[in-house]
C-alpha cells in the first residue's frame, strides 16, 4: 500500500519474584531499540504475579513516562506482597524487599519517582517503611521526584500514585523535585 508508514515497538516486561510467587521485588518495562531516560518508580504494592497482565497502573506508566522520554521503567513497591488489597498488619517481614531496593539503587537512574499515594497515612507499619525508604533515598536527593499535573490542579498532593495521576490527568504529567530531609526531627520528605 502506498503512502503508509509501519512502526514497530518491542516492549520487554520482566518481573522478579520469590519462588512461591507471593512477592514481587521488581517490574521492569523496557522499550527495546528506543534510546531514552531511565526511571525508578516507587509504588505501594504489586497486584499480580502474571507479567502478561497489563493493568491500568502499567498502562499509565508506559503511556505517560513514554511521552516524557523514558524508555526504561523500573517499578519497586514499598511492600512486595502481591495482593489486590494490602493489609499492612499481615506483613511480617519486609527486609528482603528493602534489600532489593538497595540493589536497584546501585543502578543509574535519571529520576526516582515516589508514587506510593496517600493510603495508609498514619499506619505505623507503613509510615516506618516509608521513613526507611526516604532514608535510603537521601544520597540520591537530586534525582527524587513526585508526579504532578501541568495545570497545578493537584499541586497540594504528595507522592501521587500512578493510578490516581493516570485517571485524573493522563498525558499531563510533570515531575516535581522532592527534597528529602534528614530523619532527625523529620519523618517525611518536603516538597521544593
Amino acid at each position: 500500500m502506498e503512502n503508509t508508514v509501519k512502526q514497530t515497538g518491542l516492549l520487554e516486561k520482566t518481573g522478579v519474584f520469590d519462588e512461591e510467587l507471593k512477592n514481587r521485588y521488581e517490574l521492569h518495562l523496557t522499550y527495546n531499540g528506543v534510546k531514552g531516560k531511565r526511571v525508578l518508580v516507587i509504588c505501594m504494592n504489586p497486584a499480580s504475579d502474571n507479567i502478561q497482565v497489563f493493568d491500568s497502573t502499567t498502562n499509565y506508566l508506559l503511556n505517560n513516562f513514554g511521552m516524557m522520554g523514558y524508555s526504561d521503567i523500573t517499578v519497586w513497591n514499598l511492600f512486595s506482597r502481591i495482593c489486590t488489597k494490602l493489609k499492612p498488619s499481615e506483613i511480617t517481614d519486609n527486609n528482603r524487599n528493602l534489600e532489593y531496593l538497595k540493589e536497584l539503587l546501585q543502578s543509574s537512574y535519571d529520576a526516582i519517582v515516589i508514587s506510593w499515594g496517600c493510603t495508609f497515612i498514619g499506619n505505623k507499619k507503613v509510615e516506618a517503611a516509608k521513613k526507611e525508604v526516604l532514608e535510603l533515598l537521601q544520597p540520591f536527593g537530586k534525582q527524587v521526584y513526585e508526579i504532578v499535573d501541568k495545570a497545578g490542579r493537584y499541586a497540594n498532593l504528595s507522592y501521587t500514585h500512578v493510578l490516581f495521576a493516570g485517571q485524573r490527568y493522563s498525558g499531563l504529567w510533570e515531575l516535581r523535585k522532592v527534597k528529602i530531609l534528614s530523619s532527625k526531627g523529620h519523618d517525611r520528605a518536603k516538597k521544593k
